[in-house]
């Protein structure tokens, strides 16, 4: 699978601005898509598959920042340190999925930044991205995560318009690359291709209040 996912992936010559993350996840959200895509190449699943490999280009290289960074909202989770971008199947449309990605500092002192991709899903609907990122992330949907006090409050919505959501995307990496606590999930991979950084050593910093294991939705049990 993995072999799969590197080749819808261009790769391009030079240094990439950032080290792509894939989460175990996205890359069989990518796969799924994939599959779909081949079974109607000229359909609407297909042009979905081409805008999301162009968004994750446009990322690896700093084209992109993505749409607006996400908030929290009871009931949707706690998602102030992931960003969501807007994939478009047809560019005349509204656009009906997310790409949902977190910002994370090099693994080295001076190394590359690193985006760490998390989900690709209908923006709404049952079992939507946001559903799939909090559950990828272990947090359950009602909790405030403590350790994300440190991006702000957020109201939800897509952030005004574009110069104030750019400037809020900007801050908010900023605290992202300072903060030693973001670092990617244990299963999630570097995309072939982008500069390969080693991890840096020690555990993950818990976030939040998670008691027990992952329930069979994917949200974490609570007492």
């Amino acid at each position: 699978m993995d072999d799969q996912v590197e080749r819808l992936i261009p790769s391009r010559s030079g240094s990439a601005s950032y080290e792509v993350v894939l989460g175990q996840s996205f890359r069989v959200d990518l796969q799924r898509l994939s599959a779909a895509a081949r079974r109607d190449p000229s359909g609407r699943l297909a042009r979905l598959r081409r805008e999301v490999v162009r968004t994750v280009d446009q990322l690896r290289e700093g084209e992109s920042d993505g749409h607006h960074p996400l908030g929290f909202e009871p009931g949707k989770g706690d998602l102030r340190d992931c960003v969501t971008a807007y994939v478009r199947a047809d560019p005349q449309e509204k656009a009906t999925h997310r790409l949902v990605f977190r910002e994370i500092g090099p693994a080295q002192p001076g190394g590359t930044p690193r985006r760490e991709l998390l989900a690709v899903k209908p923006r709404q609907g049952p079992g939507n991205v946001y559903e799939h990122v909090c559950a990828r992330l272990r947090r359950h949907p009602a909790d405030r995560q403590p350790g994300l006090n440190r991006f702000g409050d957020r109201a939800p919505g897509d952030g005004g318009n574009q110069s104030q959501r750019q400037s809020e995307l900007d801050t908010k990496r900023a605290i992202a690359h300072a903060w030693a606590g973001q670092r990617p999930l244990a299963t999630s991979r570097p995309l072939r291709g982008t500069p390969r950084q080693a991890r840096a050593p020690g555990p993950t910093p818990a976030i939040g209040r998670l008691i027990g294991s992952p329930g069979g939705t994917g949200w974490p049990e609570r007492a």
